[in-house]
């Protein structure tokens, strides 16, 4: 192993030193082949103790949104089933007025953030069951717009909801249904909707216990760990794979996605920071740091992950950590923050910068 990449794998231990996380992983690869891969830290501190590695599965969260649906939303625009500037409200008839699968993408719905809809469904026996997943997505639905659709940009988990319930009309099954059938098959990387033994979250107070396993956003747990905004879970490896899949898409390989549907997703360009899914490296604030190109896609999650995606370079990074575990400082609320979340948001510009410059130490960033 290289010093640079030595430097790399001391960031990552660091923060599991300075307790940003109790466990992370990376890998970090071209489109075809892996350079890097690391993990160390806790999968799970507490009911027991277990070591993180590169076989641990991690709660994706808001990954979800560019490994999930927004290739499934791909696959459907290639095959002629999705019109990404048509009306949700011609096949949806409570969803609001004017609002299209584009602005759902691109966070320029006018819905707000989020709600939290689980308060609402508190029987959690019914959880995931199809009667309470269509009262979820109709509550989403109902959600009054707080701006005109394209006009403003507030990132949303209500949009990408309203997206669930287009898609799963579109294709007429459940969303990980239709995922595992054009993304996880022709991809081939494993990512799960839920996964036994994965890395512990938030020892949380509505479920009553530590998370392992199971999604941990509420509103996806009311959907019964499958939804449009979050549920995936995987190991880092397989987060790259997935990421890299649409990489080589992009760059001409037949594997099941179109390359121009994938260059129309990472260029369109709407009223904020997010293209259709990916978001971009917004300068001085994007996690990915200042070195990552401004052509580059990538998103975060609430969990504590990143996926970065540098097109000209044909590199993909991705970094899986459990920040919310055992708890979640300001509770799992968007927007909530304090010193660890600032040392943290601090802590991913740092990592990916280092991996930049042990890419290039290697000749393989230019």
């Amino acid at each position: 192993m290289s010093a640079s990449w030595r430097t790399v794998d001391a960031i990552l231990a660091q923060g599991v030193e300075d307790g940003l996380f109790a466990g992370g992983a990376l890998c970090v690869r071209g489109a075809e082949v892996e350079y890097h891969a690391a993990a160390c830290g806790f999968a799970e501190l507490r009911p027991r103790s277990r070591a993180a590695s590169l076989q641990t599965p991690w709660d994706l969260a808001s990954i979800t949104k560019v490994l999930g649906t927004t290739p499934l939303a791909m696959r459907m625009v290639a095959q002629g089933r999705l019109d990404l500037d048509a009306p949700i409200a011609a096949r949806i008839a409570d969803a609001p007025a004017g609002v299209t699968a584009a602005h759902c993408l691109s966070h320029t719905s006018g819905l707000p953030p989020w709600r939290a809809l689980f308060a609402t469904l508190t029987d959690q026996t019914t959880w995931g069951s199809p009667a309470t997943r269509q009262e979820a997505l109709r509550l989403a639905r109902s959600v009054p717009v707080t701006a005109a659709p394209g006009e403003c940009y507030a990132y949303s988990d209500l949009g990408f909801m309203l997206l669930c319930a287009l898609l799963e009309d579109i294709g007429g099954e459940r969303l990980d249904v239709l995922w595992h059938r054009e993304v996880g098959a022709p991809s081939g990387a494993d990512l799960r909707w839920g996964w036994p033994e994965a890395a512990a979250t938030e020892d949380c107070p509505v479920r009553g216990a530590v998370i392992v396993g199971q999604v941990h956003d509420l509103n996806t747990a009311v959907l019964g760990g499958v939804s449009s905004h979050a549920g995936l879970f995987g190991p880092v490896q397989e987060v790259a794979a997935a990421a890299a899949w649409q990489l080589r898409a992009l760059h001409g390989a037949d594997e099941g996605l179109s390359g121009p549907v994938v260059q129309r997703f990472w260029q369109h360009r709407a009223a904020g920071s997010h293209h259709l899914g990916f978001d971009a490296p917004t300068p001085g604030i994007a996690s990915a740091g200042p070195r990552w190109p401004l052509d580059g896609v990538g998103h975060t999650g609430f969990t504590g992950g990143s996926v970065w995606i540098a097109p000209s370079q044909k590199i993909v990074a991705a970094f899986c950590s459990n920040r919310v575990h055992p708890a979640v400082e300001g509770g799992a609320v968007p927007g909530a923050t304090g010193p660890k979340t600032v040392a943290f948001k601090r802590f991913r510009p740092r990592l990916f910068t280092a991996i930049v410059e042990a890419l290039e130490a290697e000749g393989r960033w230019t």
